[in-house]
């Protein structure tokens, strides 16, 4: 999973830099052992925060360990999720979903829960692995958050995936 060759194909810095910055709260859902956290964090520059969360604890234990004498260790917050809900209430600047809405199993909830933390301009990068997500089950969750008032940005070219970036369709927000 965070091989020199994914890191060539996938590279989380190419990826994330054009949509996270200095001062933001981003949002690693389903981080895993945080092949992109890492990178999350480091974009930040030593101001703002990533919030890591997954519903697998042995995923986030491995992510501690990784993190245990890192610098960017400020910058990090773990939580060992719940699988049907996001469970803190801050509101982030940025969230990143890369291959992990597949393996959600309450996709309505997530997403439910999703509106409740973003901003009208935060930007969500939802990536699925080719070789998992068939093109149906990839449009499904698209039009899952399009029913829940978020609209497609843009599809940008991530190796062997299927992306989209989505944002809340401002009259919809539910904090407005």
């Amino acid at each position: 999973m965070e091989s020199r060759f994914r890191r060539l194909l996938q590279n989380p810095k190419g990826i994330l830099k054009k949509y996270i910055w200095q001062g933001m709260t981003v949002l690693d859902l389903g981080c895993g052992t945080g092949y992109f956290t890492f990178e999350m964090a480091k974009l930040l520059n030593g101001k703002g925060k990533v919030i890591a969360i997954d519903v697998q604890e042995g995923m986030l234990e491995i992510l501690e360990q990784k993190l245990k004498n890192s610098s960017l260790k400020q910058q990090v917050q773990i939580f060992n999720n719940p699988p049907q809900s996001i469970d803190f209430e801050e509101r982030v600047d940025f969230i990143l979903a890369f291959y992990s809405f597949h393996e959600m199993r309450y996709i309505d909830d997530i997403i439910q829960s999703l509106k409740e933390v973003v901003k009208p301009e935060t930007k969500i990068l939802i990536s699925e692995q080719k070789i998992h997500v068939s093109k149906k089950m990839f449009e499904s969750i698209i039009n899952r958050m399009a029913n829940k008032g978020f609209i497609v940005c843009e599809r940008p070219k991530i190796f062997f995936s299927r992306s989209v970036v989505m944002k809340i369709e401002k009259n919809t927000n539910a904090q407005l």
